[in-house]
């Protein structure tokens, strides 16, 4: 596309718990509630390849997919060494109304286009963040939506396996591709993630 603009880069009322390891940028801590998403060994067909991961699990998780792009793309979940995944991942729907709880790096009004691809004349451009945690007619099958909240679990840690350059470049490779309705991102050679399918992976990432 044209003129893009590329830069570097539930509810319930939470509560704070106690200092965990994490990944977070600003070193923030972690809220927990009733049914979010904790430390937990998950991904489809994990057990049948053996992954083998060191995962601290609490009641109440929800995340199906603790893994990244690729290696969920391909079903190659093996690990030869034990590891802590981190996969606590939060909905649009929570970041939509928990806008304190964002990464100081990309607060609820930062400009999309200050973190994402998209050209001058989209509808994405010049809109808050959180604007777009709404359904928007130009926002087909919500991939900008959930690609923003992707970013902000990367940003503070939530999803040590999906860092915040990795959800940029999802959305980028979505863009220029051709965006809405028609764009793709390929987390593997010879497959491509259609909107739906980028929409399926991040969710899957969240409680």
């Amino acid at each position: 596309m044209a003129n893009q603009d590329q830069h570097d880069g539930d509810n319930g009322t939470p509560q704070l718990p106690p200092a965990a390891p994490s990944t977070a940028v600003d070193g923030a801590a972690k809220p927990a509630f009733a049914g979010a998403a904790r430390r937990r060994f998950a991904t489809k067909g994990a057990a049948a390849v053996g992954a083998i991961l060191t995962v601290k699990s609490q009641p109440g998780m929800a995340c199906s997919i603790c893994h990244s792009p690729s290696g969920f793309a391909s079903g190659n979940l093996n690990s030869h060494n034990p590891h802590v995944v981190v996969c606590q991942g939060l909905s649009p729907g929570y970041w939509k109304t928990h806008t304190s709880a964002w990464h100081s790096s990309c607060v609820s009004t930062t400009k999309f286009n200050k973190k994402f691809n998209c050209s001058t004349t989209s509808g994405f451009y010049g809109k808050e963040m959180q604007f777009l945690l709404d359904h928007q007619s130009y926002d087909q099958d919500n991939v900008a939506m959930h690609c923003i909240a992707a970013y902000q679990n990367a940003l503070k840690g939530y999803t040590s396996f999906l860092k915040p350059d990795r959800v940029q470049a999802i959305w980028n490779e979505y863009w220029r591709t051709g965006g809405s309705g028609r764009g793709y991102y390929t987390p593997m050679a010879g497959k491509k993630w259609y909107g739906a399918e980028i929409v399926e992976y991040l969710k899957g990432t969240m409680d």
